[in-house]
């Protein structure tokens, strides 16, 4: 028997996205009682909400995944419930239960801004917007979103090329193009991201943007020829485009301002327009004083997520800031947040994923971060004195002080039925309830 075991120790996972609950697998392997807790209903974070709709059969086997997860004896799901400052319930409240430890695995909520005036005119939006409401996470479902013929999205990444994919599948015309700050050399997609939308560039446009940024890469000894072999490899396997969208990028502009009309809509971007410096071994972009402004009725800004301050730990560069000096360290990576400056009563508490770095990596990375992670909170246990006064069952007991309904696996267990045979109804792959009401009906055997 495991030092886990004959400890009795109970560990909190706050988030139940790829992160949390690749932690929650690990923890609960090595004995530890995990209390999983979510603030949606239903878990996955972008797995569930995140990835392309068309992308099923990713989709589905992750999911499976983590329901054989959800069902581990040592795995107790709670969703529907907000932890945090300002949430349904503050980590020193479970604290006070008879928690040993905290993973905070919530990713990264919250949309980067870049503050720019005009960033609040109508037809402007930020990525996660667009990919909830075509996921169809609650509450997003419901958001009027009106798009204009003429859509600029600001940065290129994979994310955006998701984005390109729904303007694609709604069968309108629409021309759209994507800014970067630096050059065609430091995108961040590959060609298989780039697959679905390859047949739909303008590759007459696509070599202007990079022929006037050529000087520019060109300077710095970059090789164009990357990225030429990303659109070739990518449109080699491409879907035909079937859509009357029009896509191009342009390279080595920042946004400035967004212009609006007399009824507060957005209509146009101020760029400035960029040369490349080398600082280090990072290309950076640097502004050279000189405007364009580019017409635009939808903008969207895919530059990427930070954490919710509001959860109540400390926070630098969109990350939870964890120690320098770890007295748990993983293959030389802190995962604690323990701070004597910042956060002196924190030295329960580690964080993992996209929460510890934000948007960085896909499925596999993060459950590699995660499990590190839990690697070190799993250390820290083993620090602690044996204990056998608390049991889990009081612990969730005491949960009910939270006045909202809680969803517990049994509860998942009846909504996932309920969309199995909604689906198999309509003949679709997959089937999602749009709203929380609805979850919750089911759940209750409404």
């Amino acid at each position: 028997m495991n030092k886990s075991r004959e400890k009795n120790y109970q560990v909190a996972v706050i988030g139940a996205g790829p992160a949390g609950l690749y932690a929650s697998q690990y923890l609960a392997r090595q004995g530890v009682e995990v209390v999983l807790f979510n603030r949606e209903i239903k878990p996955g974070g972008l797995v569930e909400y995140g990835i392309y709709p068309s992308k099923h059969k990713l989709r589905l086997g992750l999911l499976a995944q983590f329901r054989r997860i959800l069902e581990m004896p040592k795995v107790h799901y709670l969703g529907n419930i907000i932890v945090g400052q300002n949430g349904d319930i503050e980590v020193e409240q479970l604290r006070e239960m008879g928690f040993d430890a905290f993973m905070v695995t919530t990713g990264a909520q919250v949309n980067t801004t870049l503050d720019l005036p005009g960033e609040d005119l109508e037809g402007v939006y930020h990525a996660n917007d667009v990919v909830f409401y075509y996921n169809r996470l609650p509450k997003h479902t419901d958001k009027a979103m009106a798009f204009g013929p003429n859509v600029a999205i600001i940065g290129v990444g994979n994310v955006m090329l998701d984005i390109v994919h729904y303007f694609k599948q709604r069968n309108q015309h629409y021309n759209i193009t994507a800014y970067a700050r630096r050059g065609p050399t430091e995108v961040k997609f590959d060609n298989k991201s780039l697959e679905p939308v390859a047949e739909c560039l303008d590759c007459h446009a696509i070599k202007a943007a990079i022929d006037e940024a050529r000087p520019e890469v060109e300077k710095l000894g970059k090789d164009l020829g990357e990225f030429y072999e990303i659109v070739e490899k990518a449109q080699e396997r491409a879907e035909d485009c079937h859509s009357e969208i029009q896509f191009k990028m342009r390279f080595l502009l920042s946004p400035r301002e967004l212009l609006g009309d007399e009824e507060g809509k957005v209509k146009a971007i101020r760029f400035e327009k960029n040369q490349l410096v080398l600082e280090g071994d990072r290309i950076r972009p640097k502004g050279t004083g000189e405007m364009e402004i580019v017409p635009a009725d939808t903008v969207v800004f895919s530059i990427g997520s930070r954490v919710d301050a509001g959860f109540g730990l400390p926070v630098a560069h969109g990350n939870f800031i964890t120690t320098s000096n770890p007295r748990f360290p993983i293959d030389g990576i802190s995962y604690e947040v323990y701070n004597d400056d910042l956060c002196s009563t924190c030295e329960d508490v580690f964080v993992s994923g996209w929460a510890r770095v934000a948007g960085e990596g896909v499925v596999g990375l993060a459950r590699k971060d995660a499990e590190r992670g839990a690697r070190a909170l799993n250390q820290y246990l083993d620090t602690l004195t044996a204990k056998s006064d608390i049991k889990i069952s009081d612990m969730l007991q005491r949960l009910s002080v939270i006045d909202k309904p809680i969803v517990t696996i049994e509860g998942l267990q009846k909504l996932w039925a309920a969309e199995e045979k909604k689906a198999a109804e309509k003949g679709l792959p997959e089937f999602k309830f749009d709203t929380q009401g609805e979850m919750l009906d089911i759940i209750r055997g409404s």
